[in-house]
């Protein structure tokens, strides 16, 4: 059950929060395991395998967290830091071998000349954003940062159905305060979480979903090996590059309002990233979470900036490939983390280079900023498309007519035209071209550079596009619910999922 879809808008919200209410007034002390009842139910619809794995994950993990806590520093043949290896060992065993082990096993026997049957094992959903959770807390939890509490504590805080499938990947200082303060429903809060929610809603289904069809379209053709054009090769990618944006972000808003509306605050996850100036302005606006745990637990235990130059570059590199491996057990994946961090490489060497220089305070002028973040979503395109290919070779099926110049023929194999030409008659040679798949470029472009995102609409964001619990906010987000739920029927499915 999606956060977009009918059953979750129509039946399990409104009954969530009712029952929410219930408890708040006849016994608070029960939102904790209210909330934790309701977070495995949501969970456990989509299977009940993956839900029995979740369990025990999590409870080996609070297992873990209490021995890690209590062990002594001396006097043991097994050292507290020894421990806490084996700790993050045992986490990460389970997602490499549902995520990876299909992976490694066909690029092996490719390797070796061997065909090896393997029935590669389901992916349970999440997995990778639990485990960075359960890690980060080991290690909040192995620094005495945080005390473990109770199992069921720590089963709400791991499982809790705002962010256990989807993100933001949070830490156990940002939460686990809050979940001890748990309270009935605010109507100002309640406000401000239908608002957030419905604008991330509109994000995924009136924007995402939409412009899907157009990206859909041009790499589905590639992958079938047909002729595109160069218009439509990076009008393609660019609708990609939108979608994936107010696919994501648009699911984490809704996260957060879902948390606003029973006064959860749950860390920010974007920050208008394709206005970053450089790559590392991106990855500090990009899923945000994420950057900061790739930063807190590969970067800096790797050495970081600290042991020179040439090493940080080298621990740029390794992070980001290791973060594009993340995302999934494919060469795709790695190659788009080899190109970040690269990228990020020759970003920091640039900074180095100029910095106490004349050439430091030039990009603060509006032009060369405008260049610098003109050129950054340039770079961000190009690599957005070896993310979204199935493999490499239909990655080059889109990046050849992107930089040389084709055109469409003037005949089209039968099937061929039924599929690509229907969704892109921009570019025919007749001249028609799809008025709605042009427009609908046009708004992405104009909300990701022209309004404030949605953290800053919430936050004020000036008097034109600030929130404020008014009737004019409250008309336009009752018209742009109706406009989602009218538009609910259509497939669609949330791109992080199979990450």
């Amino acid at each position: 059950m999606l956060f977009s879809s009918y059953a979750f808008i129509l039946v399990f919200l409104p009954l969530f929060l009712l029952f929410w209410q219930g408890c708040a007034v006849f016994y608070p002390k029960a939102l904790p395991l209210y909330l934790l009842g309701v977070s495995l139910l949501f969970y456990g619809l989509w299977g009940l395998s993956f839900l029995v794995l979740l369990i025990l994950i999590i409870s080996l993990n609070w297992f873990l967290g209490l021995l890690v806590c209590s062990w002594p520093d001396k006097g043991r043949t097994l050292s507290r830091k020894a421990l806490f290896i084996i700790a993050l060992g045992l986490n990460l065993a389970p997602l490499l071998w549902f995520k990876y082990s299909w992976f490694a096993i066909s690029n092996l026997g490719l390797l070796f000349g061997v065909s090896w049957e393997f029935s590669p094992p389901g992916l349970p959903l999440g997995i990778s954003f639990y485990t960075f959770i359960q890690i980060a807390w080991l290690y909040a939890v192995y620094k005495n940062e945080l005390k473990p509490g109770g199992l069921l504590r720590h089963l709400l805080f791991s499982a809790c159905f705002l962010y256990v499938m989807s993100g933001p990947i949070v830490r156990g200082s940002q939460v686990l305060p809050q979940y001890d303060e748990l309270r009935g429903i605010s109507v100002g809060w309640l406000a401000r979480g239908l608002t957030l929610f419905v604008i991330g809603l509109s994000k995924k289904v009136i924007l995402a979903d939409s412009i899907a069809v157009y990206a859909n379209a041009v790499f589905g053709a590639a992958e079938k090996g047909w002729q595109i054009s160069t218009p439509e090769a990076w009008l393609g990618s660019i609708c990609y590059t939108f979608q994936l944006y107010f696919d994501f972000s648009g699911y984490t808003d809704m996260a957060l309002g879902l948390g606003l509306m029973i006064g959860l605050n749950l860390p920010q996850n974007f920050d208008s990233p394709y206005k970053a100036t450089g790559i590392a302005d991106f990855w500090r606006r990009w899923h945000i979470t994420l950057s900061l745990w790739l930063r807190d637990f590969l970067y800096i235990p790797l050495g970081g900036n600290r042991k020179g130059r040439v090493r940080q570059y080298v621990n740029l590199f390794l992070t980001m490939l290791i973060g594009g491996a993340w995302h999934g057990a494919g060469w795709t994946y790695i190659i788009w983390g080899a190109m970040h961090g690269l990228m990020l490489s020759v970003n920091h060497f640039f900074r180095a280079l100029i910095k106490g220089t004349a050439f430091e305070g030039w990009g603060n002028f509006l032009p060369l900023r405008l260049l610098s973040t003109g050129f950054t979503f340039f770079c961000l395109n190009f690599c957005w498309v070896i993310f979204r290919a199935p493999n490499p070779e239909s990655a080059l099926a889109v990046y050849r007519p992107m930089f040389r110049l084709v055109t469409v023929p003037d005949y089209w194999p039968p099937d061929q035209a039924e599929g690509l030409t229907r969704f892109f008659n921009t570019w025919l040679p007749n001249g028609y071209f799809d008025l709605n798949g042009l427009l609908l470029t046009a708004t992405c472009f104009l909300l990701v550079w022209g309004m404030p995102n949605s953290g800053q609409i919430m936050a004020g964001g000036g008097r034109l596009f600030g929130w404020r619990p008014a009737r004019g906010w409250a008309t336009g987000m009752a018209f742009a619910l109706f406009a989602c739920l009218a538009l609910l029927g259509r497939k669609t499915t949330f791109l992080y999922f199979q990450f």
